[in-house]
């Protein structure tokens, strides 16, 4: 998403006869903001103090109408010579062919283009071709040729997935070329709410930054309106969707990593499609585990993050009692006939969470589950012991106990158990066979797995 401005007209849904002069700008870090030379208030009742909710306000600007959606008067003044100004934030913005109620943000099919989805597809439409002279040397021909892709589809349960590629022509005269990408497109069997296909887009983009190991932001998201009703065919209505997207400012300071997995590594569209079915109830595993990639924090949030990460996910593909429930609570009760009947409240309280498993048991099942060991070269329990041993410390500063993990030690553990996560994912989403080979021989899981085997070894027995 680039950022723009634009001058324009702005009113409030139902009163187009009342229109304000104003200028619209976008930006990915601080989002949609709105001045206006005037106000939507009637000037007699003007609430210069307290912020005004607008579920919607109109426009057009840039020659195309513009549809805010949740916005907030974030300031009001008045200026001289006498005239009025306001300033609005909005959570979002859909630009484009129509205007919006608040009741349309209902989509069924959407285009989405990344800027690190050429590099994780992984292949390229350009072919480059030379003749030389055999005898001369010299060079006889040379071509750019751009073939255009066919658009790739897979069916899912409600959705359908496609990727197709995009190209421009780019250069001059002088430096002629082409420009290439590529756009996923999801099509969806009915209408859905606009915030589900964001939850969508985040799932998208999450993988992308995970195999890739690079910050990845939406880069355009194209909208279709439902077919207009009346005889006859029409052609659809296109909008694009302006949000603000706190991680394009790690864009800069972040560096391009290595690529653990493309979309033909993890089975191509079927694989894409099955991760989105899979992470869309689980997306408070994936917030955590990327928090450090999206936004810069302390080591000790980094680690505290990725720990909860791999908690959560465990409590939410395993089991989360030791016991059945029903011999659990038998057992509990046995165990409250045995102790003075003015202790029992206090005892109970004790065994409420005694049933679950602990932290270093869940931390070895994932390890196992995903193939940590095979991937890092670690024995699984032993780092578990060290993440458990490094967490407790954190929390509970037992004195007499040492200095607990460096900053260096908790980053590289929080890397680890990123990538257990991730390990995880993968097989819970069915991706192909061999993931964890491809991510094994990159570089930099080589490095983390050297800076993962000192912290063990370092461990006191």
């Amino acid at each position: 998403m680039e950022a723009f401005e634009s001058d324009g007209l702005f009113w409030l849904p139902g009163q187009e006869g009342s229109q304000t002069a104003g200028r619209i700008s976008f930006d990915p870090v601080s989002g949609t903001c709105l001045a206006l030379i005037g106000s939507f208030d009637n000037p007699s009742g003007i609430d210069l103090h307290n912020n005004r909710q607008i579920s919607t306000i109109h426009g057009v600007a840039g020659k195309r109408y513009l549809t805010l959606v949740d916005c907030t008067r974030s300031s009001s003044r008045y200026e001289f010579p006498g005239f009025q100004r306001e300033d609005y934030r909005a959570a979002l913005m859909f630009a484009g062919q129509a205007l919006l109620g608040s009741d349309e943000l209902k989509f069924d099919r959407v285009a989405l283009r990344f800027n690190n989805l050429h590099d994780w597809v992984g292949c390229s439409l350009v072919s480059r071709e030379h003749e030389i002279d055999s005898v001369s040397g010299k060079l006889l021909k040379a071509a750019l040729t751009l073939t255009p892709m066919e658009p790739i589809e897979h069916a899912a349960d409600n959705f359908t997935l496609a990727l197709s590629g995009v190209w421009t022509m780019s250069g001059s005269q002088q430096k002629p070329g082409f420009t290439e990408d590529f756009s996923i497109q999801i099509n969806y069997d009915e209408l859905v709410e606009f915030s589900a296909i964001q939850a969508d887009v985040s799932a998208l983009q999450d993988l992308i930054t995970a195999t890739t190991d690079s910050v990845t932001v939406p880069n355009e998201i194209t909208l279709w309106l439902p077919e207009a009703e009346g005889e006859g065919p029409s052609r659809r209505a296109v909008v694009q969707a302006y949000a603000q997207q706190s991680a394009h400012s790690m864009l800069t300071s972040s560096k391009s990593g290595d690529t653990l997995l493309r979309l033909g590594d993890i089975g191509g569209l079927p694989a894409l499609a099955r991760w989105l079915s899979f992470v869309r109830d689980r997306r408070v595993v994936l917030g955590l585990m990327l928090s450090s990639t999206y936004s810069k924090i302390y080591a000790e949030n980094k680690f505290f993050n990725a720990v909860s990460a791999a908690e959560t996910l465990h409590r939410m593909e395993f089991p989360n009692e030791l016991r059945p429930a029903d011999e659990y609570k038998a057992f509990r009760r046995m165990l409250a006939r045995h102790v003075p009947k003015r202790h029992r409240s206090w005892l109970s309280q004790q065994l409420a969470y005694s049933n679950e498993p602990r932290l270093r048991d869940r931390l070895v099942q994932l390890a196992e589950y995903g193939g940590l060991s095979a991937v890092i070269a670690c024995d699984a329990p032993l780092w578990a012991k060290a993440v458990t041993d490094a967490r407790n410390r954190m929390v509970h500063h037992d004195k007499g106990k040492g200095p607990g993990a460096s900053i260096a030690e908790l980053y590289w553990l929080a890397e680890s158990l990123k990538i257990m996560v991730l390990l995880c994912l993968v097989k819970f989403s069915g991706f192909e066979e061999g993931c964890d080979e491809k991510m094994r021989d990159a570089p930099s899981i080589e490095f983390l797995a050297s800076r993962v085997q000192g912290i063990l070894t370092a461990q006191p027995s």
